[in-house]
């Protein structure tokens, strides 16, 4: 069954990728080796598209995994694509998670596809992505390929702002203010974080004491927290966690998840809530049995919604209720939040209902 099925699939674009709403009341009784496909799109001057394997492409899976492709549309068997893309499925609360979204670069030869025969079992779908009947499957592509212009070949222009702003703050050029954070003297520019932070602007040019302080103390914050704060302040993104440990600018007791849970709060307190975005998203894909309890806390105590539903959700799983129940972080937050339990319980009993 190699059809576009219209009436199963349908497709928008959204935030600079592909998005495809594919419904599973009408494509989970397809057999085997059996797909459904996403109408084409374009991308890196290319033409796409998306297999959806309901009971899988392989079958000694025996049905129960699901499978996707990707599929390069051309009618020349001699070009050659390179992609970096990300090919994944949103869970219900419309997330990816670690589990549901694949990372790759890879070479198309010509019409061909890079299938994943065991993206995600079934059951897993049916349970935790699947809302009201329908799932999103979700696709970038970046290609990197020089732009032909007449009998010229010429590179894409970079957009080097972001960069050119972290060399700025890297090389400490014309520094206007310095802030000490554990004792730490970190230097940075007023106007920057003043046009980044409602918060910043207020302290260093309103009627605030900090306004004329060369140097102002910074409580309640690790250094290595404001630093990737002002990081993200200067180019809209968090330094490599890679990085930062071989930098060995990274507390080996810090895992990625606490970090990112450091963030947050600093995000919440200096009102960036594109940093506090970024920090849901992450924390919301390195969500396990050690950090989903720390987790939960901060989402509670700084109104991230939908960071918490996940790890309630997460928590009231069965295999992982147990586990989670009997550590000590748990029963400190049950002490501290007992609302929480109120909540979980409730999580807990329908997840047994469904059972």
């Amino acid at each position: 069954m190699a059809s576009g099925s219209p009436n199963y699939i349908s497709v928008q674009i959204a935030r600079g990728y592909y998005q495809f709403k594919v419904e599973n009341s009408k494509t989970k009784e397809i057999g085997i080796g059996k797909f459904v496909t996403t109408p084409k799109f374009s991308a890196g001057g290319h033409n796409w598209l998306i297999r959806y394997y309901p009971h899988g492409s392989d079958a000694n899976n025996k049905g129960t995994y699901i499978s996707l492709s990707l599929l390069l549309l051309t009618t020349s068997t001699s070009m050659s694509v390179t992609a970096e893309y990300e090919l994944g499925i949103l869970n219900k609360y419309g997330r990816p998670t670690a589990e549901s979204l694949i990372r790759s670069t890879d070479t198309f030869h010509g019409k061909q596809s890079w299938k994943y025969a065991s993206f995600m079992k079934r059951s897993d779908l049916e349970s935790d992505y699947i809302r009201d009947e329908y799932f999103i499957v979700v696709c970038s592509i970046m290609i990197n390929e020089p732009c032909v212009l007449k009998n010229c070949s010429i590179g894409v222009c970079p957009f080097n702002l972001a960069e050119d702003l972290g060399a700025l703050l890297e090389g400490q050029e014309e520094t206007d203010v310095t802030f000490k954070v554990e004792g730490e003297n970190i230097s940075a520019h007023r106007l920057i974080l003043a046009s980044r932070s409602p918060v910043f602007k207020t302290e260093l040019f309103g009627q605030m004491i900090e306004r004329n302080c060369k140097c102002i103390e910074i409580d309640d914050m690790k250094a290595l927290v404001f630093r990737a704060m002002l990081h993200f302040m200067y180019t809209d993104s968090v330094p490599d966690i890679d990085v930062l440990v071989s930098g060995g600018t990274l507390d080996m007791n810090m895992s990625a998840a606490i970090l990112y849970q450091h963030l947050l709060v600093a995000a919440d307190r200096y009102a960036l809530e594109g940093l506090k975005t970024l920090c849901v998203e992450r924390l919301c894909r390195l969500i396990s049995i050690e950090t989903v309890v720390s987790s939960l806390a901060v989402a509670e105590q700084h109104n991230c919604n939908d960071l918490k539903k996940i790890c309630l959700e997460f928590i009231s799983k069965p295999k992982n209720f147990v586990p989670v129940a009997l550590s000590k972080e748990y029963a400190s937050l049950v002490s501290t939040c007992p609302s929480l339990l109120d909540e979980l319980r409730g999580k807990v009993n329908c997840a047994a209902d469904h059972k």
